[in-house]
């Protein structure tokens, strides 16, 4: 995922830059070090929240509506990681049986 599905018309700068350093994050799953996107995610929902409460009704609902599409790619791309997860832990498992087999 790149900043550029995380950004979109009324992001403010200090949001892309947020979402730039969870980008980089999500960029190789493999390298991904989960506590950092946990904190990035954390970080940019209470941005998001604070700068909600300063827009005009107006802005808020296109700030609302475009963040919804983003959230909803970073649920995808959370699912992805989560399955990852689980499939790597399930290989573990069954290649820890196999191994114990043999001793």
């Amino acid at each position: 995922m790149n900043a550029n599905d995380l950004n979109h018309s009324y992001t403010p700068a200090a949001l892309r830059e947020i979402n730039e350093s969870l980008s980089a994050q999500l960029e190789d799953p493999s390298a991904s070090d989960v506590k950092r996107i946990n904190a990035l995610l954390k970080i940019r929902d209470e941005f998001i929240a604070g700068h909600l409460e300063v827009l005009d009704a107006e802005k808020k609902q296109a700030f609302a509506n475009a963040e919804l599409s983003v959230n909803n790619r970073l649920k995808e791309v959370a699912q992805t990681l989560l399955q990852s997860a689980k499939d790597d832990v399930s290989q573990f498992v069954r290649s820890r049986a196999a191994a114990k087999k043999y001793e």
